[in-house]
């Protein structure tokens, strides 16, 4: 069953149109832009190359119709369809500034692929959770759940994006105080709580699929295939955020391109910019207290004797 009539766009299409162009074309990297312009075209049927755009009865990813009934193309494309235009702008502009911070960590190359391998992965777990519940917790109406929307792929990038940057405290829904760390999870159970029809197991499954990215075994074998960029490391500290440095005191202090960030997080650039520069003065007056020029040496002398 084909549903080929196109949609008009509504407010939450020209609100993301307005997001977009305030933030600018220019500063938004190419497949950011492209998974959004994709999204958006899909939803709203655009006729190109005499595309015929399936229902959504028809791509939404469930156990009976993709495990049981073997329609596996759904794992495919079931993230990129929506099921209304706030589902849409919501989870585009989430995309925004999420991929504009990691594709400008990553590059274009290696965001790309990760968006893809995230895809299959996000609702092919989504498919083992569904399965599970209905397995081991009897909730059968599980099995016939069907799901559409990037929502789960984006909770997997929350998750790679949060892990990249210092530790710290985020704002969620802009009141809310949380750690950084357990953002994801605070908005897993707020999503759920605000829009009940959501689904959770794949909100759960994007995670779950950043947290194997990030502290398991998928990033080793993602780099198999296209290396990627070297990951920080992080340590929380009481009321003060950084990082293990292991440098010698002589040795130029690390300096890490903590990626675009602003607009995803308001205060993460300025905090790891003002990281940046502590160590950086900090080695500063080491090097100048261990390296005295002349005049230093004159004025010590003196002082030694007054």
């Amino acid at each position: 069953m084909f549903s080929g009539s196109r949609r008009g766009p509504g407010l939450a299409i020209f609100l993301l149109a307005t997001q977009i162009f305030q933030v600018g074309l220019h500063n938004i990297p190419p497949v950011t832009l492209a998974t959004i312009a994709i999204n958006t075209i899909i939803f709203l049927r655009i006729s190109i190359l005499n595309i015929r755009y399936p229902s959504l009865g028809n791509v939404c990813i469930s156990v009976v119709n993709t495990w049981y009934k073997g329609d596996w193309k759904r794992i495919a494309l079931a993230a990129f369809f929506h099921a209304d235009e706030w589902h849409l702008y919501y989870n585009m502009a989430s995309m925004l500034f999420k991929g504009m911070s990691l594709e400008k960590r990553l590059g274009s190359a290696y965001f790309v692929y990760l968006l893809a391998v995230f895809t299959i992965l996000t609702n092919g777990v989504l498919l083992g959770l569904n399965y599970a519940a209905d397995e081991f917790l009897g909730y059968h109406e599980y099995l016939s759940h069907c799901a559409v929307g990037f929502s789960g792929v984006l909770f997997a990038l929350k998750v790679v994006t949060t892990y990249y940057l210092p530790p710290g405290i985020q704002y969620i829904m802009g009141i809310i105080p949380i750690h950084s760390r357990l953002a994801c999870w605070a908005e897993l159970f707020l999503i759920q709580i605000l829009v009940p029809n959501a689904s959770f197991t794949g909100h759960l499954a994007g995670i779950l699929v950043g947290l194997i990215y990030v502290k398991g075994p998928l990033k080793p074998i993602m780099d198999i295939f296209i290396p990627g960029a070297n990951s920080p490391s992080y340590t929380y500290r009481a009321q003060a955020t950084g990082y293990r440095n292991q440098y010698h005191p002589r040795q130029q202090p690390p300096t890490g391109n903590y990626g675009n960030t602003r607009n995803l997080n308001q205060g993460e650039d300025d905090l790891a910019e003002a990281i940046q520069r502590s160590q950086a003065d900090s080695y500063a007056q080491q090097r100048a207290h261990n390296n005295p020029n002349d005049e230093e040496i004159r004025r010590r002398r003196l002082a030694r004797y007054t």
